[in-house]
């Protein structure tokens, strides 16, 4: 929802094989964006990539990773390692290799945490744009439901009190980096959280532009979410999504300029959260 470009990443020791791989790719896009491609020759280099996002969410969307490198296991010691050592659960891992016999696919699958497996004869255009497309739709689920999940949490362990429920709320929001760490040239964070007519925070939005939006997309026929006044209204790359909260006007409410129009799949995600949050306030002690 807020990116620019998606971030992909091409590990192997073969130039030719990163160059093939590079002309490929140079015009797949996903969800209307292009791709921003990174290349590493090692385990050593590809973890530099890496280090570029060091905390939250990476920003390396996919990342295509030979087996046999520097030495037979670099490209399944580097998996191993983003994921036990750097915990990075984000990040589509698909492996292939040039000589599945060292590393049989089952064997691969069942022991590594990783996305997929295929060889590199198998690394056809086709193939590749399947991965990309799939791996950067997983990717966008997993970010957007860790930072959704977030939200509830830190509202959760706020207290019993409304004020601090809403205040964590707030200062989850404006601490929250929608696609993690990904370079400020790749993003475009813009959106506002309200409760009733009291904006909580925005990102690369004034109060008066969070404001005009909600008022705008508030005249547009939404459509529901569940049986209990729940709704959200799309524009192109617009949206905002309300659920009722006892006497503010409004209920709470989530409000963005997107780069691309959201998946389904990620309006349910805020829904579920901005519901979360307001059965939370609702619950609360004065």
């Amino acid at each position: 929802m807020f990116f620019k470009e998606w971030e992909i990443l091409i590990v192997d020791d073969e130039p030719d094989i990163i160059q093939v791989s590079r002309l490929a790719m140079r015009h797949f896009e996903v969800y209307g964006l292009p791709l921003k491609l990174h290349t590493a020759k090692s385990k050593a280099e590809a973890l530099q990539v890496f280090s570029a996002s060091p905390a939250g969410m990476p920003a390396i969307a996919v990342a295509f990773i030979d087996v046999v490198m520097e030495t037979d296991t670099a490209g399944l010691d580097l998996c191993q390692s983003l994921r036990e050592e750097h915990g990075n659960r984000v990040t589509q891992l698909f492996v292939r290799t040039g000589q599945p016999g060292m590393a049989p696919e089952r064997t691969v699958l069942d022991r590594y945490d990783i996305n997929g497996y295929f060889t590199k004869v198998e690394a056809t255009e086709d193939k590749l744009y399947s991965l990309v497309k799939s791996g950067v739709r997983q990717y966008l689920w997993n970010v957007m439901a860790l930072g959704t999940s977030l939200m509830i949490t830190n509202a959760i362990t706020a207290g019993e009190s409304r004020a601090a429920v809403i205040d964590a709320t707030r200062k989850t929001f404006q601490g929250f980096h929608f696609i993690g760490d990904a370079p400020i040239e790749s993003r475009s964070i813009q959106a506002g959280f309200f409760i009733g007519d009291q904006l909580l925070g925005g990102r690369g939005l004034s109060a008066e532009q969070a404001e005009a939006l909600r008022q705008r997309l508030s005249t547009i026929q939404g459509k529901k979410l569940g049986d209990e006044g729940d709704t959200y209204a799309q524009e192109g790359n617009t949206l905002l999504i309300r659920v009722p909260l006892g006497p503010w006007p409004g209920g709470i409410a989530f409000v963005a300029q997107t780069t691309f129009a959201p998946p389904e799949s990620v309006v349910v995600l805020y829904h579920r959260m901005l519901k979360g949050v307001a059965t939370l306030i609702q619950r609360a002690k004065d």
